[in-house]
């Protein structure tokens, strides 16, 4: 629910990831099944303005992962799909999450929530703050090496936080799409220690009261060399990769390849930017929207901790972050 949460407050409401999240889901289909059983033409019209919406030439990008040379008609084999459309129109640009963000998502720093949950015995937090928003930015290699050197097995989130029993587990993200860092507390008996906990890993490193360690370093750029490595394990799964990168990204053939280079001449004091910049800023108020769940029982000592941190938290119901689009 954290994460459906996340979707609600930081996505537009015509944001297909919104619309698509549980909370409205959970509501939707509701009204879905009454319209089923009062008027099933009303659906059926909904369909076909979908269908007609989407099933347009200029919507449409295809991708044959294959041997083109020995297939019979490459080409001339779609006729029969296309045949029907008006191929005249150029191509639609291909709409980033960006544009689809809320107020609060393309601005955090305002929000603070805490939700009580009975179903649920333990706590969990996501803050989520501004990051870069193109994979050309030039800070990306740097942050890619920061994440990866804190969320390593036996880093320093590990130790100083799972490691000490303050939650099962940590974890920083960077959302490129919707220019976004993000750090989330999984499963913790009080996920404003484990919060807490891990902004003072963060501030040490930027202090330079804690120094980087070399082989620790040298274990993160590996990791992200063998993240790329890996989603390319076979011949489609890289061929796919490709036609994201070049065609749905718009990135240049070989950006793997530049990315990697850039990350293996990363300064420890770039990173140490890094954190300052990007990564700090996911765990202070003012600069990070924060959403809490946890059982009932911890929600007076998490807000309290929170609010000692400068977040002003409001304590709020899931049914609060439900929305039906009109449909009853």
């Amino acid at each position: 629910m954290l994460f459906a949460v996340e979707e609600m407050i930081h996505s537009a409401p015509a944001s297909v990831v919104r619309a698509r999240s549980t909370l409205v889901t959970a509501l939707y289909l509701r009204g879905v099944r009454h319209l089923l059983k009062k008027d099933p033409k009303i659906l059926i019209r909904q369909l076909q303005q979908i269908r007609d919406a989407l099933f347009k030439f200029e919507n449409i990008r295809a991708v044959v992962m294959a041997n083109v040379e020995k297939l019979n008609k490459p080409v001339s084999s779609w006729a029969a799909f296309t045949a029907h459309l008006d191929t005249s129109k150029t191509l639609n640009p291909i709409e980033k999450r960006l544009s689809r963000l809320s107020e609060a998502g393309r601005k955090p720093g305002q929000l603070s929530y805490v939700i009580p949950m009975a179903t649920i015995d333990s706590s969990f937090a996501l803050s989520v703050a501004s990051g870069p928003s193109s994979l050309q930015d030039p800070r990306i290699p740097a942050l890619m090496v920061a994440l990866s050197y804190l969320d390593a097995v036996e880093g320093p989130m590990w130790v100083a936080v799972r490691g000490t029993g303050l939650a099962y587990g940590t974890s920083f993200s960077r959302h490129t799409e919707s220019g976004q860092v993000s750090y989330s507390v999984y499963r913790s008996p009080n996920a404003f220690k484990a919060f807490q906990t891990g902004k003072s890993v963060v501030e040490d490193f930027v202090s330079g009261k804690t120094e980087f360690d070399r082989l620790a370093l040298e274990g993160a750029i590996s990791s992200i060399v063998l993240g790329f490595a890996n989603g390319q394990a076979t011949m489609a799964a890289a061929a796919q990769m490709s036609f994201v990168r070049q065609v749905m990204r718009e990135l240049p053939d070989d950006w793997n390849e530049r990315i990697l280079e850039k990350v293996r001449g990363v300064k420890v004091e770039e990173i140490r930017t890094a954190m300052k910049e990007l990564v700090l800023p996911v765990l202070e108020a003012g600069t990070a929207n924060l959403i809490l769940t946890c059982a009932p029982v911890m929600q007076g000592e998490l807000v309290k901790g929170f609010q000692d941190l400068g977040f002003k938290p409001e304590v709020r119901s899931l049914a609060y972050f439900q929305d039906d689009y009109g449909i009853e």
